[in-house]
C-alpha cells in the first residue's frame, strides 16, 4: 500500500511540474502576442483570447471534447486561430501537430473555419519555439513570407494578409524598436553569463545571424560550435561577389572558436530561439535592414557602447541623410568611418531602388565603399552589406587617413559619423577627409557633435573650411538621439571644392521630434515625427523656392563667412510650450514628490504651500483603496476629450 501511494504522489507530482512548466509557456505565448500586438484579455471584455477552460462556455458549438487547445485566439470576436502549449523545446513538432488537430476537429463542425494552427514550446534555459502553420484547401502548410517560415506567433496584419492571399504566404511585419530591445537586453544577459567579453558579443550575434540565414544549426548533438562555424563558413564561401581575401577575413572575424567560446555552446540554442522570435530568416529578406536595426538596439542597450569605441547612428537617421542629399545611379558613395555599415545600406536601397536591369545593379555594387579599423565592427558591416544583396562590399578593414591618396577626388556622395571625441583623431579632421575624398561639386552630409559648429576652439577650422566648400545646411537633432549617451548632434552638409559666397542662402533647422521619444530608459517610437516635413522644406530650399516652416530659416553666406558659430539655435526661436504639455510637466513633477515621499516618509514632514490643487485622477478614489502610484496619475491623451490614458505611459 506505501508502494502504491509513493507512486501516486509522484505521479502527481509529476504532473504538477509538467502543469508549472507548462505555464511558463504559456506565460510566453500571452507577453510574445502582446507585442504582436494582440489583446490577450477575453473576447467579452473586449479582447482577442479565450483560455483552454474558458472555450466551451464562450463558443459552445466548437465541437471539442475534454481535451482542447491552450488558447483560441479571435479577430472580430470570431475564432482565427489556435495556439497549443508544451513545456520543452522538443516538443515543437508535437504541439504544432496538436493544434493542427483542434483546428480540424472545430472546422468539422461546418461553424467555424480556422487556418491559423500554432505550436508554441519550450523552457527558459533553451528557449521557446514556434511554429507556424496554414491550412490551404485541405493541406497544412508552413506559413511563409519572403521565401522563409514564420517563426513567431503571427501578428493581426500577417494573418490578415494570409487569408487574402490563401496561398501559405504573407508579409512579414517588422519588429517594433520595443521587441528589438527585448531581444537586445535578453541576449546580452545570456552572453554575460556566459562569461563573453563585451567586445567579443557582437561578434557572436553576427556569426549566429548568418548561421541562421544559412540553415538549421544543429544543437541536439552537443556540437553546437562546430555546427555553427559550419554554416557561416558556407554563408560566405557561396558568395561568389566577395573577394577571397575579403572571405577568409570574414571567415576568420566570425568563428566562434576558442576557450572564448567554449562556455557560449550550451547557450546557442537560446539565442537562436530569441532571434527566430524576430521573424529574423524571412526580415532578411525584406528591404528592412535587420541586422542595422537589431545591432543599433544590442548596442545601445544590451551593450558596453564603450567596448567598441562607437557610437552606433539610428537607422531612421541614416536614411534620413541619404534622403536630404540623394543618391542617384550614377553616384560614388563613401563612409570613411563606416561602422556597421548604415549610411552605405542606406545608400545603397536608395540606389537599388532606381535600378532597372543587371547592368545597373552591377555598376551599384562597385560604387560603394568604407572603412573601418575594428576587425569585428568591420566584419558586421561587411556582413550587413552582404545581407543587403551587396556582395561586392568595398569594405576596408583600415584606417581611413591611410588611404588619404587613394580616395581623394573619386567620390560624388559622402556621408559619415566621425568618432566621437578622439583626442588624436577629432571630428573635422574626418571631415575634412571626406570633403577631400569628394569631387568638386560632390556632397557630404555628416551627423556629428554639434560643439564643433559653435565653440571658439573650431573657429579657425570653421574659416578653412568656408573658404575651400560651401555649407548648404545644419539641422540639429534632438538631444537624446544617442541616449545613453549624451551627445547633442547636428547634420552637416556641405558642397565640396565650391567656396562660400557670401551671398550664399543657408538653411538651418532644427529637428525636435524624430519619431523617438525616451520612455523609461529607452527611445521608443512616437507620434509627430518632423523628419518628413524637414525633408520636404529642404528640398524646396534646393530648388530656391521660398519656405514657410518653424522649424527652419535661411541665413546668408555673409554670416559665416569669418568662422561664425554654424549654429542653428542662434538663428531659430524657440518654441513655446504648449498648455497640455505644461500640465504633462506639472503632473511628472507631482508624481516625482509622491514617489519620493513614499521612498522617504520623513519629507512630508516639509509643508509645500503652493502645491497643485488640480485633480491628479481620473475620478475619485475611495479612501484606503491601495494600489501602484502612477495608476492614480492621467493626462488626455490629445485624441479626444473624453479618451484618456495613463499619462506615465
Amino acid at each position: 500500500m506505501t508502494n502504491l501511494a509513493n507512486q501516486i504522489e509522484t505521479l502527481k507530482a509529476n504532473a504538477m511540474a509538467k502543469k508549472r512548466a507548462e505555464s511558463r509557456t504559456r506565460y510566453f505565448i500571452r507577453t510574445q502576442s502582446e507585442k504582436r500586438l494582440w489583446n490577450v484579455s477575453h473576447v467579452s471584455r473586449g479582447g482577442d483570447f479565450v483560455e483552454e477552460q474558458e472555450i466551451i462556455n464562450t463558443f459552445p458549438n466548437i465541437g471539442l471534447g475534454l481535451e482542447k487547445p491552450d488558447f483560441l485566439v479571435c479577430f472580430k470576436g470570431e475564432p482565427v486561430m489556435v495556439i497549443e502549449a508544451k513545456n520543452e523545446a522538443k516538443k515543437i513538432d508535437e504541439s504544432i501537430n496538436q493544434a493542427i488537430g483542434y483546428c480540424n476537429t472545430i472546422n468539422n463542425t461546418d461553424q467555424y473555419n480556422i487556418k491559423i494552427a500554432v505550436g508554441v514550446a519550450g523552457e527558459e534555459d533553451n528557449g521557446f519555439f514556434v511554429k507556424v502553420r496554414y491550412l490551404q484547401g485541405n493541406i497544412w502548410k508552413e506559413l511563409k513570407s519572403n521565401g522563409y517560415e514564420i517563426s513567431t506567433i503571427p501578428s493581426k496584419r500577417e494573418i490578415e494578409l494570409a487569408i487574402l492571399a490563401d496561398d501559405g504566404t504573407t508579409n512579414v511585419t517588422v519588429p517594433s524598436s520595443s521587441e528589438f530591445i527585448d531581444a537586445a537586453i535578453e541576449l546580452s544577459k545570456i552572453l554575460r553569463s556566459a562569461k563573453i567579453e563585451a567586445p567579443l558579443r557582437p561578434k557572436v550575434i553576427g556569426a549566429i545571424t548568418l548561421a541562421i540565414y544559412q540553415g538549421e544549426v544543429d544543437t541536439a548533438t552537443g556540437k553546437e560550435l562546430e555546427s555553427l562555424n559550419k554554416l557561416v563558413e558556407e554563408a560566405i564561401q557561396e558568395s561568389v561577389d566577395l573577394r577571397p581575401d575579403t572571405q577568409l577575413r570574414l571567415q576568420e572575424a566570425l568563428r566562434l572558436s576558442g576557450a572564448d567560446f567554449d562556455r557560449l555552446s550550451s547557450k546557442i540554442q537560446r539565442i537562436i530561439s530569441i532571434l527566430k522570435r524576430l521573424n529574423i530568416r524571412s526580415v532578411l529578406q525584406s528591404d528592412t535592414d535587420f541586422l542595422g536595426l537589431f545591432y543599433e538596439a544590442f548596442l545601445r542597450y544590451g551593450y558596453d557602447n564603450n567596448a567598441l569605441g562607437i557610437v552606433f547612428t539610428p537607422r531612421h537617421i541614416t536614411k534620413f541623410c541619404v534622403d536630404l542629399v540623394g543618391a542617384r545611379l550614377s553616384d560614388r558613395v563613401i563612409d570613411i568611418a563606416s561602422g556597421t555599415g548604415g549610411f552605405l545600406v542606406a545608400a545603397f536601397d536608395e540606389m537599388m531602388s532606381k535600378a532597372k536591369g543587371p547592368k545597373a545593379i552591377s555598376k551599384i555594387k562597385q560604387s560603394l565603399y568604407g572603412f573601418d579599423t575594428n576587425p569585428t565592427v568591420w566584419a558586421l558591416a561587411t556582413l550587413n552589406m552582404f545581407f543587403r544583396g551587396d556582395g561586392k562590399s568595398h569594405i576596408e578593414n583600415g584606417n581611413c587617413f591611410d588611404y588619404r591618396e587613394e580616395i581623394e577626388g573619386k567620390f560624388t556622395r559622402a556621408f559619415l559619423n566621425p568618432p566621437f571625441s578622439q583626442e588624436e583623431e577629432p571630428e573635422r579632421d574626418f571631415i575634412d577627409l571626406a570633403l577631400d575624398a569628394l569631387e568638386p561639386g560632390g556632397l557630404i552630409a555628416v551627423v556629428v557633435k554639434a560643439g564643433i559648429f559653435a565653440d571658439d576652439d573650431n573657429k579657425i577650422w570653421r574659416q578653412k573650411l568656408v573658404k575651400n566648400h560651401s555649407v548648404l545646411g545644419v539641422i540639429s537633432l534632438p538631444e537624446d538621439l544617442f541616449y545613453p549617451t549624451a551627445a547633442p548632434t547636428s547634420i552637416f552638409i556641405a558642397k565640396a571644392h565650391i567656396p562660400q559666397s557670401e551671398t550664399d542662402k543657408i538653411f538651418m533647422a532644427r529637428i525636435w521630434n524624430d519619431g523617438f521619444e525616451k520612455l523609461k530608459g529607452k527611445r521608443v517610437e512616437c507620434e509627430g515625427s518632423q523628419l518628413k516635413e524637414m525633408l520636404e522644406v529642404f528640398e524646396l530650399f534646393k530648388n530656391g523656392k521660398d519656405i514657410s516652416s518653424k522649424l527652419a530659416t535661411i541665413i546668408s553666406g555673409d554670416q559665416i563667412i569669418d568662422g561664425q558659430e554654424l549654429s542653428p539655435q542662434q538663428w531659430l526661436p524657440q518654441p513655446t510650450i504648449t498648455e497640455r504639455e505644461l500640465k504633462k510637466q506639472e503632473q511628472y513633477l507631482v508624481l516625482s514628490l509622491f514617489q519620493a515621499v513614499s521612498s522617504i516618509p520623513e519629507l512630508a514632514d516639509e509643508v509645500l504651500e503652493d502645491f497643485p490643487s488640480y485633480p491628479i485622477v481620473e475620478e475619485k478614489i475611495p479612501y484606503n483603496t491601495s494600489g501602484v502610484l502612477t495608476d492614480y496619475f492621467y493626462v488626455a491623451n490629445g485624441k479626444s476629450s473624453g479618451e484618456k490614458k495613463l499619462f506615465y505611459r
